[in-house]
């Protein structure tokens, strides 16, 4: 019997050792903290403020800061410059559970790595875990900054990340369109990979992306991480207005290279919410909810109802039955036709007659057999932006673009002229800094922003002043309005507002650039949801989350500046028109007049390749999407209206699971009716 007990007794030893190497491995020491339901747990250091989360439907462990055990990164600004303190080390951690549902932290005085001490510095968190729900509010409810001046804070930091080539999963990120972030090294071209390699050893594989901007931020406020095993999403509050930092696959070695040495950390992948702590009057919460098995479109199907929550979410069907023109955006093909302006009124070389137009319009229905077309004219008026007014006498006054107009109706087409209230431009004989916001001290605010310096508030007068003219003359059914609703801005948007409201009570097809989710109640279109100006292309691949969220609300077309007939880091036009089908996208297709006999091909391949299926999918909503490929070029998404579309972006023939060969750049759609549409692009020389 005494062996036994000595046997027991070393079987005890042997695993209370092992639960605490565990623990610690974890990021959670001994003593901790617990919340939990059925769905989660959630374990939160005492020493440290650390916090894991236990998705138990998977068994997933989704662990705390794999490199410096850190809650939250604090950046304070010195004399001697920026500084990022680990609010874990702060002298006094104190860790209280209120309910068995919340958890409050609070952490004082953190201290420089020098040693020196930030007195009167207190943070004040809460983790707040839903009853029933695998959803976990956390929330900076409070910072006091003493003397300091505190400029933002990491929190949680590089939580719920992705060991690379270990945790087989991805990143995902709503930018533009969206994407995600493989946290693995997988097949693809050798090219492509040293630059996929290259930049997750070096600074271009992390970075911060703010929310709702021009040109890199996020379209929606959300991000997360996936494994093989179990998921989790972010969603920002909506009063809030965090960046997010990305770190991809990279090992922190960009810590270390003022040290002059080497990076002790793993590649690891993660996303953090970044709190701009000058910022006021915001819930600084991001929820976070466990997806068991699930993807990016798990994901963007959780963000779905948050959107739909929160009132951005009008259906394409409702602005249907409003306006029915909106019908014509079925399978059109966008086609702007670029005059040289706004940038110049007459441009030589570049402006383009209304008989020009008309003889476009015509030769798209009679030659090239287009069906559904939405025709956006770039030069047709005498004055410069934000003057679109009158209609140029030169070019062919109101009869010659009548003319045009009137013949888009016949066909069935849509028409809008180019119109900007947000910009007046330093070649305009009429440059008006009159137009310009000013600040308290009567300086001109957004003087180095060509495109944006009209004050809001001024926008939605200008337009008054004469879009009614011209659609009592051209007897218009449509607008394009660039530009003004390309950015939601961290400001009193009533100005915004009022734009979009006037433009909205016209009742016409209503579009404009790039939007954000905030106006998609306002408008029909969006031009422009594409990648440009992010070092991010490098390191993810493609994936369509802004239309799993909002393809049944707001109809997507391409970029202008990217516009399917030009190659780009986005493709050449096989690979562009294999995404739209796939995603749900229109094709666009932009050209200067001289440049039109070239576009004939490629608008005629794209109404017979994309506007089929696009006229299929277009009040349906996009309800999953796959990569079937371990290079991620053979891809598949199913839309609600029974549509399965089944596309191969590269140059080798790929097989399914199922044993169906897609050949090189091909597609293989299954319409709702069960006939097949199918076939590839050829590179052919005469």
């Amino acid at each position: 019997m005494k062996k036994n007990v000595k046997f027991s007794t070393k079987i005890s030893v042997l695993a209370f050792l092992l639960f605490a190497v565990l623990g610690f491995s974890q990021g959670v020491g001994g003593n901790s903290k617990i919340i939990e339901n059925s769905k989660i747990k959630v374990t939160v250091d005492d020493k440290t403020g650390n916090f894991t989360v236990l998705e138990k439907k998977s068994g997933q462990l989704w662990k705390s800061d794999p490199w410096d055990n850190s809650a939250g990164i604090l950046t304070i600004n010195k004399k001697t410059g920026r500084e990022d303190v680990n609010i874990s080390l702060s002298k006094s951690v104190v860790v209280s559970k209120e309910d068995d549902c919340k958890i409050v932290l609070t952490f004082s005085n953190p201290v420089f790595k020098n040693g020196d001490v930030a007195k009167g510095i207190v943070i004040n968190t809460e983790l707040r875990l839903e009853k029933k729900a695998g959803k976990l509010a956390v929330e900076v409810v409070s910072v006091t900054k003493g003397d300091y001046n505190l400029i933002e804070l990491r929190y949680p930091s590089r939580a719920f990340s992705l060991e690379t080539d270990v945790d087989k999963g991805a990143a995902v990120i709503p930018q533009k369109q969206g994407l995600i972030c493989p946290s693995y090294i997988f097949p693809m071209n050798g090219g492509a990979f040293c630059m996929w390699d290259d930049a997750t050893y070096y600074g271009r594989s992390k970075g911060k992306l703010p929310l709702f901007n021009n040109n890199i931020g996020l379209t929606m406020p959300w991000w997360g991480t996936y494994n093989k095993k179990s998921a989790v999403i972010g969603i920002v509050d909506e009063s809030a207005r965090p960046s997010m930092f990305y770190n991809i696959n990279n090992n922190g070695q960009y810590l270390f290279n003022k040290k002059g040495v080497m990076s002790p950390y793993k590649r690891i992948e993660f996303l953090d919410p970044v709190w701009n702590l000058k910022r006021k009057n915001e819930k600084r919460i991001i929820s976070y909810e466990f997806i068991p098995g699930g993807t990016h479109v798990e994901m963007a199907k959780v963000y779905r109802k948050e959107a739909i929550k929160r009132g951005y979410f009008v259906s394409l069907e409702e602005k249907a039955k409003r306006d029915p023109d909106v019908k014509k955006l079925q399978g059109a093909i966008y086609m702007g036709l670029y005059g040289g302006y706004p940038h110049y009124v007459e441009m030589p070389g570049m402006a383009f007659k209304f008989k020009d137009l008309t003889n476009i319009i015509k030769t798209a229905h009679d030659e090239l057999g287009v069906d559904n077309a939405f025709f956006h004219a770039w030069g047709v008026f005498s004055n410069f932006v934000p003057n679109c007014w009158p209609i140029n006498e030169n070019l062919g006054g109101v009869k010659g673009l009548k003319e045009a107009v009137d013949l888009t109706k016949k066909y069935g087409y849509l028409y809008s002229s180019y119109h900007a209230y947000s910009a007046t431009l330093e070649n305009d004989p009429e440059f008006n800094t009159g137009l310009f916001a000013v600040d308290d001290q009567g300086k001109l605010k957004r003087t180095g922003s060509r495109w944006d310096n009209v004050d809001q508030n001024k926008q939605v007068g200008l337009a008054k002043k004469s879009l009614h003219k011209e659609i009592d003359a051209l007897g218009l059914e449509a607008d394009i309005t660039d530009i003004s609703f390309a950015t939601y801005p961290d400001e009193d948007n009533t100005g915004l507002r009022n734009l979009a409201e006037y433009i909205d009570s016209l009742n016409l097809v209503n579009g404009t650039e790039h939007g954000q989710q905030q106006w998609i109640p306002y408008f029909d279109m969006f031009e422009g949801m594409t990648y440009l100006g992010s070092n991010l292309w490098q390191f993810s691949q493609r994936a369509p989350l802004f239309n799993l969220v909002y393809h049944d609300a707001v109809a997507v077309f391409g970029k202008i500046q990217d516009p399917d007939n030009q190659i780009s880091i986005n493709g050449d036009f096989r690979v562009k028109s294999l995404r739209n089908m796939l995603y749900g996208i229109g094709t666009t297709i932009f050209f200067s007049p001289y440049e039109f006999e070239g576009m004939k091909e490629m608008i005629k391949m794209a109404n017979e390749v994309v506007s089929p299926v696009n006229r299929e999918t277009f009040f349906a909503e996009l309800t999953n999407h796959e990569y079937l490929s371990d290079d991620f070029k053979l891809q598949k998404s199913k839309f609600a209206s029974g549509t399965e579309v089944i596309v191969n972006l590269g140059p080798v023939a790929q097989k399914t699971k199922g044993g169906l060969e897609i050949p090189a750049f091909g597609w293989y759609v299954t319409l709702a009716n069960g006939k097949l549409h199918k076939g590839s692009f050829k590179v052919s020389l005469k």
